[in-house]
């Protein structure tokens, strides 16, 4: 399971920043706890709660501050309560940016080089 956590595309930073999910028609809360210029981990205690698998593809809004990003994003991984990787990781839902216009992408970067920059979650 490792070689899947550690083959990214780009580095993460660390950050807590609010995201809202949509998968047509439902729309889910939820924390960050990492992000990159190619995904970003949806962090909860109750992954089984929701009906979020893999595969799954979701319309997601990543809010910092006064902006956000907008962008559309499968579900890769989903690491729950009680398994194996769960010792290890938090759980949670681990998603890959599939689609995203120049505006927001460059918002991400944005955000992204700011964490770098201040050296923490903002």
């Amino acid at each position: 399971m490792a070689e899947s956590v550690n083959s990214r595309a780009a580095p993460r930073v660390t950050v807590d920043a609010f995201v809202k999910v949509g998968d047509g028609g439902k729309e889910y809360v939820f924390r960050t706890r990492d992000l990159s210029k190619s995904g970003l981990f949806l962090y909860t205690k109750i992954s089984h709660a929701y009906p979020l698998k893999v595969g799954s593809t979701v319309e997601l809004e990543l809010y910092d501050h006064d902006q956000s990003v907008a962008c559309r994003c499968v579900v890769v991984r989903v690491v729950e309560s009680g398994s194996e990787e769960a010792q290890s990781y938090p759980t949670g839902f681990g998603l890959r940016i599939v689609d995203i216009d120049d505006a927001n992408r460059g918002r991400l970067d944005t955000m992204i080089d700011r964490v770098k920059r201040d050296g923490g979650p903002y």
